[in-house]
């Protein structure tokens, strides 16, 4: 009995344990949820950072003003979609986004973080403990008996006791406040903290860390070996120059909410705005930055005559930089669904922020660490998506991928990796195709040949080939009609199925049925296409000219291909020039590239070192000359000889047959072929890619084969045979 009553209150807490592990996860699935189906509905939460020169002369309440103007007018642009805050550029960033502000990264935003590091040398340590000396052991009662420890059970105490007080405990910014009396800074950032903290004082925390932070008077390189020797326990650096201290001091996560990182965290979108004077006129200059994937637009200007037409010229030109951002849901190989970020706060058909069939999205990755950092912000090189159809009336839209990584999208699938888009918005006239080398810079592809292509579509025209440097012009402006398939025939449920399970659903448009035949090529592109047959089959590319030689050979006869079934495709007029570049480098199409015209001024390919092949493809080009010449003679004297033989004019056959001898056979050519292998896999010229190898092998073995069927050694024997015979 006994026994059952002292379980029972362990199973009932068992069972409260469970139930409430339940709710947990229940609310933790509520509000994956909410937070899928509020994406629509919340607006973006932007910031402005504003620079303006003090050659205006602007007083503080000029620019409150000017502040207050620019998110009114923030308001009529973008209504409840935006909710605004505008405040001046911290000062650690104020001249970059003034006078470089074209040129400022987010690497170079981020770079004058303000980092606490403590020192992690036995001296620091030991400093630390005498600033912090372990706490007395409290008295013990003198009416109870002491509490005798084990040997075990002291050794572990003590070491508590020591771990507790030493400053490996100290692991968060909270603590270092607590525990650590001074922290240094170089003076210059130590002024530019008292101006960016002051608005945070109100709170106990930033109150107490300004009162510990005190200006060091004296290099990095001395900061760091007091650091070093525990003269200094503990300092505020800028990121840039945390490198220079990680032998001496270790880092501790420290998120001041005044800094770009803090910035990036609480934002989706902030606008670097500087305001100089130029002149007689006041330049204004705005850029984008996309704070979730930490990427930079393109910077707009213009110049107003007036103070007064400042806020106006800043919020017009942020509305033009402005690109929306999407969130992948769901992608196969070929399609992706879309949601748009605050569509659903949407009052008016024509907005900023509103994302319809016909536009262009650039699709980015990012991966995050356990504490939500990004380890990983990746623009996948040459893809895009085209926005192709409505799913409901809200948010949600299909787009077609076209990519030159097959599956890029879709492998990048798990709980710590997210997939957006931004819409594209070109800003260049024209864009070049600058082709190069993996791995070696300086290394341009030169004379390659590119071919352009509409997406989904059949036409194919060459464009033109690099030059020099590697670099052809490929500005093209005409808005292409692309084929997608339809969504609703995808392999992925969530795809096939998003009308149905979608709240107010579109209707899909009418799919046109094409034959999906070989695609008919113009004249000056065939060799491309033919090419990748040639690959496929794997026949001599002087096949068909050697067989036109061979007068009395029997024609093979060929089956027909079977005709594929027709397939319905999806059409539209898309609002950007994307078109599909074919790159073939010699007999070889070396890439596919999707590129849209005028979103960067040059588009950078780095292909695989295809030097070797080509080398050896100019090498057997010339091997396989050589065959159709022989080839040719040895069908001319045949003929002379079986002529001769037919006349019983011997001595004449036979004069043919000893210059036929002379004609090299295929042992001979095999060492000719032989010695090019050797020369194309040697590996004392460098490694080679498995891939250039395999090419390589197929390009021998074709040539071998050619050889073989038209160099055959029987033939001198069975004329030989022949003239015995006549005699």
């Amino acid at each position: 009995m006994n026994q059952h009553h002292r379980v029972l209150p362990s199973a009932r807490r068992f069972v409260f344990v469970l139930v409430l592990s339940l709710v947990a996860l229940i609310c933790i699935a509520d509000q994956k949820v909410l937070a899928q189906e509020i994406w629509e509905y919340s607006p973006y939460r932007v910031k402005v950072w504003l620079s303006i020169s003090p050659s205006l002369a602007l007083s503080e309440e000029s620019e409150r003003e000017i502040h207050r103007k620019i998110a009114e007018y923030a308001e009529i642009n973008f209504g409840a979609t935006w909710s605004t805050q505008v405040e001046s550029t911290p000062d650690a960033l104020f001249g970059s986004v003034l006078y470089r502000l074209d040129e400022l990264t987010v690497e170079q935003l981020l770079s004058r973080e303000l980092l606490l590091v403590v020192g992690k040398s036995d001296s620091a340590k030991n400093a630390f403990l005498e600033l912090n000396p372990p706490p007395t052991k409290p008295s013990e009662d003198p009416k109870k008996p002491p509490k005798k420890l084990s040997k075990e059970e002291k050794e572990i105490m003590a070491d508590l006791e020591a771990r507790a007080a030493s400053l490996q405990s100290v692991r968060t910014l909270e603590a270092a406040i607590e525990r650590i009396k001074q922290i240094a800074i170089q003076p210059l950032q130590f002024s530019a903290l008292q101006r960016d903290i002051a608005p945070f004082l109100e709170k106990k925390q930033w109150s107490d860390f300004k009162e510990i932070v005190k200006p060091f008077e004296g290099t990095n390189d001395e900061l760091r070996m007091q650091l070093a020797s525990g003269e200094t326990i503990a300092a505020l650096i800028q990121k840039m120059d945390l490198e220079k201290f990680t032998k001496v001091a270790r880092q501790i996560p420290s998120r001041l909410p005044w800094q770009p990182e803090a910035l990036l965290r609480e934002n989706d979108k902030v606008f670097l705005v500087s305001v100089d004077k130029t002149g007689e006129s006041i330049r204004i200059q705005v850029k984008e930055l996309d704070a979730f994937v930490r990427r930079m637009g393109e910077i707009l200007s213009t110049e107003v005559l007036t103070k007064q037409q400042i806020p106006r010229a800043i919020a017009d030109l942020a509305k033009e930089v402005f690109s929306p951002i999407v969130r992948f849901e769901e992608t196969d190989l070929k399609t992706v669904v879309l949601r748009v970020k605050a569509a659903g706060l949407l009052t008016k058909e024509e907005h900023p922020i509103r994302v319809v069939p016909g536009d262009v999205i650039l699709p980015i990755i990012r991966r995050d660490d356990s504490n939500g950092n990004p380890t990983l912000l990746q623009v996948i090189p040459f893809t895009f998506v085209a926005v192709t159809e409505r799913i409901d009336s809200v948010s949600r839209l299909y787009g077609a991928i076209f990519t030159a990584s097959r599956g890029s999208l879709s492998s990048a699938k798990n709980r710590r990796t997210q997939r957006v888009g931004l819409k594209l918005n070109p800003r260049y006239p024209d864009s070049s195709l600058k082709l190069a080398v993996q791995g070696s810079p300086g290394s341009p592809v030169v004379g390659a040949e590119i071919y352009r292509r509409t997406p989904g579509g059949e036409d194919l025209q060459m464009v033109g080939r690099t030059d020099w440097r590697g670099i052809l012009p490929i500005g093209f402006n005409d808005l292409p009609t692309i084929q997608y398939d339809p969504p609703g025939e995808s392999k992925t449920a969530g795809i096939a199925n998003a009308r149905k399970l979608a709240s107010e659903p579109v209707s899909p448009p009418e799919y046109k049925i094409r034959d999906a035949t070989v695609p008919v090529l113009s004249n000056n592109s065939s060799n491309v296409e033919s090419l990748a047959k040639v690959k496929e089959s794997n026949k001599p590319l002087s096949d068909n000219r050697i067989a036109e030689t061979e007068k009395e050979a029997a024609s093979e006869e060929k089956s027909e291909p079977p005709i594929p079934p027709k397939k319905p495709k999806g059409f539209i007029k898309i609002n950007l020039p994307l078109y599909l570049y074919y790159v073939k480098n010699g007999d070889t199409l070396l890439a596919r590239l999707p590129i849209v015209n005028g979103i960067k001024p040059i588009e950078q390919a780095d292909l695989p070192d295809d030097r070797r092949r080509l080398e050896t493809e100019a090498f057997l080009k010339g091997l396989q000359g050589e065959v159709l010449d022989l080839v040719i003679r040895r069908k001319i004297l045949e003929s002379r000889i079986r002529q001769e033989i037919g006349k019983k004019d011997l001595v004449k056959a036979e004069k043919f047959l000893d210059e036929l001898k002379r004609v090299k056979s295929f042992e001979n050519m095999s060492e000719q072929i032989e010695g090019i292998q050797r020369r194309a896999l040697s590996v004392e010229r460098g490694p080679i890619l498995a891939g250039v190898t395999k090419r390589i092998d197929a390009m021998l073995d074709t040539t071998r084969q050619l050889m073989q069927k038209y160099l055959q050694d029987t033939l001198v024997r069975t004329l030989e045979n022949a003239i015995l015979d006549a005699k």
